[in-house]
């Protein structure tokens, strides 16, 4: 199962760093996600350079001592964007079910443990959607969101909400 794989390395990493290791999720939502920003918001995803920006920043903050845990629908793409960095694993689900539109309140395991793995990091790196958003919810600790956030449906609610702040941990990149 792929939960144990994923505990099996984030407990090996611990024993491997003498300093205290600190775990960022990283969701990275690709797949369906960019004819919807086109469509609705005339807005393009995120690319791998916000992704290494908001990476230099947490290894800033936490003295090189973090390692990303990447959840994504497009593993392939995370894969070819960060291999070069020692610092990422690429622990979430190789290939995602598709979504059963007869069927929507199916679900299946890949859902469920990619879920886990965000909400077991100290803190999270997003793209778009409420996916991962729940899993920066549910981990805790800090968040960092591409600017693009303003201006999609969740991230006017955050805004309206008054969650994105840094004082409050949410950083926008």
């Amino acid at each position: 199962m792929r939960l144990l794989r994923a505990e099996e390395y984030i407990k090996s990493a611990k024993k491997r760093n003498s300093i205290d290791t600190v775990f960022v999720g990283v969701h990275i939502r690709r797949t369906d996600y960019a004819n919807h920003l086109k469509a609705l918001y005339q807005g393009d995803q995120v690319d791998e350079a916000y992704f290494n920006r908001a990476m230099d920043f947490y290894q800033s903050k936490y003295n090189n001592s973090a390692i990303f845990i990447i959840v994504s629908d497009d593993m392939e793409w995370a894969k070819n964007s960060f291999q070069n960095r020692p610092d990422v694993a690429l622990l979430g689900n190789e290939k995602v079910l598709p979504n059963d539109v007869k069927n929507p309140f199916s679900y299946s395991e890949d859902i469920g443990e990619d879920l886990a793995l965000l909400a077991s990091c100290n803190h999270t790196i997003m793209s778009f959607g409420t996916f991962g958003l729940w899993g920066a919810m549910l981990a805790g600790g800090n968040v960092v969101l591409p600017k693009q956030i303003l201006e999609v449906k969740e991230g006017i609610d955050l805004n309206g909400a008054k969650v994105l702040d840094p004082v409050k941990g949410w950083f926008i990149m």
